[in-house]
């Protein structure tokens, strides 16, 4: 189905190659996994091999690539569309009207016409098991029943690829079987599949092989090398280093309170349903690890709004100390910046909180302690995710004024070593916390914090859950070179 063989590319503002030499062969009801550290290439790739790269980007490609016996050299844009198609990291991109069902349909019809329009629209329906989405909003669906629509979509072209460009960024823990499901059924249906993924544990038992990107060339990997990694103890994880705070928990219920969510209730507008109900959240003033876990859409993105001052609770009260701010970094990490490149950014955030040039210095030298050894020219639109995510981190502590940290879903676009890695940031940063989450894996890596669900709309405190996996998988892509440089 794809063909790649001693590919290159290099994009025109750079005389550097980025790929190099690089193979790879997807066949017919295949799972092809590609991983790699956040910059190693994996965008440069996709786009290299769906024509992207030339297309849009202007870049020059040595090599062959060739889908389904033919040759990327000779095919049209529309050609490509029928070859392969992209499911992008986000899936919201995909859609131009705002219900499944007329989204879908009226493209179905694009692409083939009425009559067999019609006949390709029933079939992916049904296929993907949508009948039950079809008049619902897309930012009415949940996060896996919206990447399965993004894919029901592009399988309306039958193409013969399928590249999955980070499935499961943002999904919970549904969501995630949601696409396994998805996966196998484009495996039964005969499509070659290429799935770029970080998070790559839960999706090993559906790859056919495993290839390592790394200084722009790809590496076959054994799944052994990924399944079974060296065990890591539960005493090894307890003394990892991923808290400096050895009071935080419970025992921070116990110092000075700063911000205070008290009997908290919110609704839209329009919406018949209670997003939050009689939520209390204390907040102590040092230390203070805090994480809400929940599903896809249980409100908790809604929470930190109203801890962060953007939104007003209709019942209830938020109560804080005049001497803290709350810094809001949503889960899209790009929408925090407002400038064109990092220097603007702190010199920005340094004026508003009066911190003048020492106030820029600090951001710098946390930035870079943090991995991020830029050019201050460089525009954090331009960042990979992971920087993305460490840069605004760094920004938000550069005044080293008394602040809480609204956090959501920091984890999200890493691999798992840069995960820990992060946390271990996170636990040594005595600024106090609050940290939303929506999958058990990244709750691991918060073994001392204060655990909360969000269920029905109500903060209930939980027990920690420890998933070793997680530990284990950060060892090995430390080993593989599958990390930042945190």
């Amino acid at each position: 189905m794809l063909v790649v063989r001693d590919l290159w590319f290099r994009y025109p503002t750079s005389p550097d190659w980025v790929l190099r030499e690089v193979n790879l062969t997807a066949n017919q009801s295949e799972v092809v996994l590609i991983i790699g550290a956040s910059g190693s290439g994996k965008t440069t790739l996709l786009r290299s091999i769906t024509g992207i790269g030339e297309l849009v980007y202007g870049g020059e490609r040595k090599g062959t690539v060739v889908i389904g016996e033919r040759s990327l050299n000779e095919l049209s844009i529309d050609e490509l569309r029928r070859l392969i198609q992209i499911v992008n990291q986000n899936a919201y991109t995909h859609f131009i009207e705002h219900s499944v069902h007329t989204d879908l349909y009226y493209s179905s019809i694009a692409i083939h016409g009425l009559t067999k329009g019609e006949r390709w629209f029933r079939k992916v329906v049904s296929i993907f098991k949508l009948s039950d989405l079809l008049e619902r909003r897309f930012f009415e669906l949940s996060g896996g029943q919206l990447r399965r629509a993004a894919i029901a979509k592009a399988m309306l072209w039958d193409p013969l690829v399928i590249v999955l460009d980070e499935p499961l960024m943002w999904l919970d823990d549904e969501g995630l079987e949601e696409v396994r499901e998805v996966i196998i059924t484009l495996k039964s249906l005969g499509k070659a599949v290429v799935v770029f993924e970080h998070r790559f544990l839960s999706l090993l038992d559906l790859t056919n092989r495993v290839y390592l990107l790394k200084n722009g060339t790809l590496f076959p990997i054994e799944h052994e090398q990924l399944k079974y990694p060296r065990k890591t103890s539960l005493a090894t994880i307890s003394d990892a280093s991923l808290s400096s705070d050895k009071e935080n928990g419970e025992n921070a219920l116990h110092k000075e309170k700063v911000f205070r969510a008290i009997d908290i209730w919110f609704k839209y507008e329009r919406s018949s349903d209670w997003i939050l109900k009689e939520v209390q959240l204390d907040v102590a003033s040092s230390g203070d690890n805090i994480v809400v876990y929940g599903r896809n859409g249980s409100g908790k993105s809604t929470l930190l709004k109203i801890l962060a001052g953007y939104l007003a609770p209709m019942r209830g009260r938020i109560e804080k100390s005049s001497e803290f701010r709350a810094v809001y970094l949503p889960q899209n990490i790009y929408l925090f910046f407002t400038e064109d490149s990092l220097g603007k950014e702190l010199r920005v955030i340094c004026f508003q909180r009066r911190g003048g040039s020492k106030c820029v210095e600090r951001g710098t030298r946390i930035m870079r302690s943090l991995g991020v050894d830029l050019d201050l020219s460089t525009s954090p639109f331009n960042l990979s995710w992971g920087q993305a995510i460490r840069t605004a981190i760094s920004i938000a502590l550069s005044p080293g004024d008394k602040q809480v940290l609204l956090m959501d879903e920091p984890f999200t676009g890493l691999t798992y070593a840069d995960r820990l890695a992060l946390a271990k940031v996170l636990a040594k940063i005595e600024t106090p916390k609050v940290i939303a989450l929506s999958n058990k894996e990244a709750v691991s890596l918060m073994p001392r914090a204060r655990i909360y669900e969000l269920r029905d709309g109500r903060l209930v405190a939980i027990k920690q859950e420890v998933y070793p996996e997680v530990f284990e998988a950060a060892e090995k892509c430390r080993e593989l070179g599958i990390s930042g440089v945190l």
